[in-house]
């Protein structure tokens, strides 16, 4: 068969990133607070914008200030990740995950949560953050204390089988039950004292070392108040929303020298005129998320977080007809603010728990508040194993495992039945 050219057309649909397009969509992405400066820098380049009066302006700073400020561990990790020369989709998790934090350096949303959040598969989630894990120092983005102390023995070269048995009953650690730990181990007890001794000296606080967040005051963008009937009504802040001005005598002041002065005039005005239409975007986006977001979660602004329903980013893009991508950037960041008090509106969100009847529907976050109620309760004569807490879920149609049961425990921080009903004995005797 010979070898031809020929010319074919063919129709394709293609969505253009325009400058303007980019434009609105990091202006979407964007906290208040990261607004407000973003605003300030478009203020200088444009000389027709205006800024009122900033919310959160201190008389006192100053760019020195700002430059003495420490570097805070999102900068720090960021800066690593960027580093490392990965792809697009790996880079964009791994700094996800980065966000997802606490103030100690640890993940505490467990992965498979992460991954429905985000709508992500488990082992792409592991993959992220293996490369957080990856950052220095050693222990950062560990899902629990052993976890993290494993991954600085790791680095130390010093993580063998018997440091393994070691971390697994960290328990007896705490307590110091060294003979205990020398039968499970088949060490000495002064070999068990000397591992012991070695693991005191890691760092359980990985995070703590990086410096601190820089401190931002947090301002709600929407308020959610009750309403008639059992409604809660959903509003924008107006005052919170930075806003910007059109100073259009001056433009018509430099529009009559004619000429270049004229089209300089000319751009800057459209490009004001873009950047007040993504202002008002993004407000009336951010309102619609959180409305849709509030409409689904109605029974948690009554009752807590016992009462969240399982809730995905796609699931509010499919209600109020954008992309899953544009929940996400609005979600990240943005804060209301309720009877409860002040909230980011990536709160709302949490994986499914399986339920036994298949009618029923539990959030992650609600069983793990359910959890931290159970054994809030407990008595020094009732002490509740994870087979226990296990076994109390099932009967209310909870369909979970007790591996599932002890991530939840641990990442809220609360020692194991054994450590819990050691420390009661200790209070009560």
């Amino acid at each position: 068969m010979g070898i031809s050219q020929r010319i074919e057309l063919r129709q394709q649909q293609k969505l253009a990133m325009t400058p303007r397009l980019q434009q609105a969509i990091h202006v979407l992405q964007l906290s208040g607070a990261e607004l407000e400066a973003y605003l300030e820098a478009e203020a200088e380049k444009n000389p027709l914008l205006e800024l009122p009066v900033s919310r959160s302006t201190n008389e006192g700073s100053s760019m020195l200030d700002m430059l003495d400020a420490p570097v805070s561990m999102l900068d720090d990790l960021h800066g690593q990740i960027g580093l490392m020369n990965l792809p697009a989709q790996q880079l964009a998790l791994a700094r996800l995950l980065v966000g997802e934090l606490d103030e100690s350096g640890y993940l505490r949303s467990p992965v498979f949560e992460l991954a429905d959040r985000l709508g992500a598969e488990t082992g792409t989630i592991e993959a992220a953050l293996a490369i957080v894990q990856s950052c220095e120092p050693a222990g950062i983005g560990a899902r629990s204390v052993a976890e993290c102390l494993e991954l600085q023995l790791k680095a130390k070269n010093r993580f063998d089988p018997v440091m393994a048995l070691v971390l697994q009953n960290l328990d007896l650690v705490a307590i110091g039950d060294h003979t205990e730990l020398a039968r499970i181990t088949g060490e000495s007890v002064a070999s068990v004292t000397e591992i012991i001794a070695e693991i005191r000296a890691l760092n359980p606080r990985p995070g703590a070392g990086l410096g601190a967040d820089p401190v931002v005051d947090i301002v709600p963008e929407v308020e959610v108040k009750p309403g008639e009937m059992g409604i809660w009504n959903v509003t924008l802040i107006s005052e919170a929303l930075p806003k910007v001005l059109i100073d259009q005598n001056y433009a018509a002041e430099i529009a009559a020298g004619g000429g270049d002065a004229r089209e300089f005039t000319r751009q800057n005005l459209e490009a004001a005129n873009w950047l007040i239409k993504a202002l008002d975007q993004r407000a009336k986006t951010i309102l619609k998320v959180a409305s849709a977001i509030v409409a689904y979660q109605f029974e948690w602004f009554a009752r807590g977080d016992i009462a969240m329903r399982p809730l995905t980013l796609a699931m509010i893009a499919e209600e109020i007809g954008v992309h899953e991508s544009t929940v996400s950037r609005v979600t990240a960041g943005k804060y209301l603010l309720c009877p409860g008090g002040t909230f980011e509106l990536k709160h709302f969100f949490t994986a499914k728990i399986p339920a036994i009847d298949e009618k029923s529907e539990f959030s992650a976050l609600g069983i793990r508040t359910r959890i931290k109620h159970l054994i809030a309760q407990e008595s020094h004569k009732n002490i509740l194993s994870d087979d226990g807490l296990v076994n109390i879920l099932r009967e209310t149609g909870v369909d979970i495992a007790r591996r599932t049961v002890a991530k939840y425990r641990e990442a809220m921080g609360i020692p194991s039945s054994i450590v819990r009903r050691k420390k009661m004995a200790a209070r009560s005797g």
